[in-house]
């Protein structure tokens, strides 16, 4: 089959010239089939005819998938259907995949052995330890109005969904946890609220300091202690020392325990 190159048309348009490879011409009539086709739009004529529908441009429309909404949420504002904005967003989503897992290869300590720990690693492990399956656990990650990356961890424990988030420099290859769950994950128990302590012998002096001065009358009452000899004087405080009971021990309150984040996200403490 020769192959023809479409070199004009006659001057009464109603055939087109194509020329051979070896120089020769052919013509082929001008049907109303031939019109239909030429009548259909092009790629650019499609394009233009969705940028004239569309509320948000197509790079508005990435820009909107970057920042973390889906294709669902952007074809109601965009006023079109998920199908059109989905040809925009796909190159967008993968580059959150990749984005997220980038994330989960940053180094963030080293195991017993001196080896180097991966953040998705050690978030594995310490999920599996409780029961929750690999193919459970949903990374994803979007750009924040900062210009970083906001990465996320969905999973489900102990019946409840729940998630962890971190900020991502990729520049810096460096993890910063974003909540609690992000903190308990890496091994960095959430800070608990300290209640501030006084000294023992501040509060006794603060005690003695408050206890009421004894009434006259139990003063009158007390033996004076005369200047007769130093016996005399000993056995008036003895008499006083029998006089007053001792007091009862107080009972020490025993200290509130403190729940771990263990016990708070999966309701028992960590296994030994």
């Amino acid at each position: 089959m020769a192959d023809l190159r479409l070199v004009g048309v006659t001057d009464d348009g109603a055939r087109l010239i194509l020329e051979r490879a070896d120089g020769g011409q052919e013509h082929v009539a001008v049907d109303e089939r031939l019109r239909s086709l030429l009548r259909r739009p092009t790629a650019q004529a499609t394009q233009t005819q969705l940028d004239l529908e569309s509320r948000l441009s197509p790079r508005e429309i990435q820009a909107r998938i970057r920042s973390g909404q889906s294709p669902d949420e952007v074809a109601i504002e965009a006023g079109i259907s998920v199908e059109r904005v989905e040809r925009f967003a796909g190159p967008i989503q993968h580059e959150r995949e990749y984005i997220a897992q980038e994330a989960a290869k940053v180094s963030v300590r080293r195991d017993d052995h001196g080896a180097v720990m991966l953040l998705g690693e050690l978030v594995g492990q310490r999920l599996e330890q409780r029961g929750v399956p690999r193919d459970g656990m949903h990374w994803d990650a979007w750009r924040r109005d900062d210009g970083g990356w906001e990465v996320r961890l969905d999973y489900l424990a102990a019946g409840k969904e729940r998630s962890a988030e971190w900020v991502y420099d990729p520049a810096r290859r460096t993890m910063t946890a974003d909540d609690d769950e992000a903190r308990w994950l890496r091994e960095e128990e959430p800070t608990a609220a300290v209640t501030p302590l006084r000294s023992v012998r501040a509060v006794d002096d603060a005690a003695k300091n408050a206890e009421p001065e004894p009434p006259e009358e139990a003063v009158a009452e007390t033996e004076p202690i005369v200047k007769s000899g130093t016996q005399e004087a000993i056995d008036v405080l003895l008499r006083g020392r029998e006089t007053v009971p001792d007091a009862p021990p107080t009972k020490r309150k025993k200290k509130a325990s403190v729940p771990s984040w263990d016990e708070i996200l999966f309701g028992s403490r960590k296994p030994e």
